[in-house]
């Protein structure tokens, strides 16, 4: 389907380490690769890499809790809004200390990275990280919530590809919040990770259509899509206007 293809395409984009006019923080590493969505093969190191991600982001929340959740509010799954958190480009990863959280992942870990970071990257590692943060439990949604959230925020000069994928990822959390969230509880490259994407099975039919079982899916862009819809319904979600009459 054109709709998930497009949707995953995003995902794909602002989840890996690519080359972009972003501030970035820099070690050695390879870049990921898809997995398919019945338990495909992961190289280790990717998993590894993938696990530094996480690590790093969940540094820079915990020690910016506030200013981490203002920063996602203020920003879209491709865009941030720089004027509205009144942080200049040039002094953002200073601000969120990326540079010593990268070193403290790195000091834990055996793999030495060569690890990109652009913004948009780092925004969407960080809304896993908030969203596990603040929500224990995974979410009760009424059968009455509205699929898709009307509220978001989308930054300045969206280009249309945060709407596509929120919609994807709104689908995916009111069909199934509570397997949505054992899945970013999971660790990135194990199998319980793999399992847990497959327990997400119906969800993903029912938003994305028959065709994704057989598709190759890459395992940090399903998570992107997935967190992103987690933390959008936790923030979002409590602030829909109730429907008149």
């Amino acid at each position: 389907m054109k709709f998930v293809a497009l949707a995953l395409a995003c995902a794909a984009m602002v989840a890996t380490p690519i080359a972009a006019q972003d501030e970035r923080i820099s070690r050695n590493d390879d870049l990921q690769t898809g997995t398919r969505f019945k338990r495909g093969v992961e190289n280790p190191d990717q998993g590894k890499q993938r696990d530094m991600q996480k690590r790093v982001a969940r540094c820079v929340v915990y020690r910016n809790k506030d200013l981490s959740r203002e920063f996602l509010a203020k920003s879209d799954s491709t865009n941030i809004d720089f004027s509205a958190i009144d942080i200049e480009p040039d002094a953002l990863f200073d601000e969120f200390d990326v540079a010593d959280c990268l070193g403290r992942a790195a000091k834990n870990g055996t793999l030495s990275i060569y690890m990109q970071i652009p913004f948009r990257t780092l925004r969407n590692l960080m809304a896993e990280e908030v969203y596990l943060m603040d929500q224990k439990k995974a979410l009760t949604i009424s059968a009455d919530a509205p699929i898709m959230l009307a509220n978001r925020f989308y930054a300045p000069g969206n280009s249309g590809s945060a709407e596509v994928m929120a919609e994807l990822s709104d689908c995916i959390v009111y069909h199934g919040a509570a397997p949505a969230h054992d899945f970013v509880k999971t660790r990135p490259g194990t199998n319980d990770e793999a399992d847990a994407l497959d327990a997400l099975y119906g969800p993903l039919v029912e938003c994305a259509g028959k065709s994704i079982a057989n598709a190759e899916i890459d395992l940090s862009s399903i998570r992107t899509v997935i967190a992103d819809g987690l933390w959008a319904r936790a923030h979002y979600g409590a602030m829909v206007p109730e429907v008149t009459e």
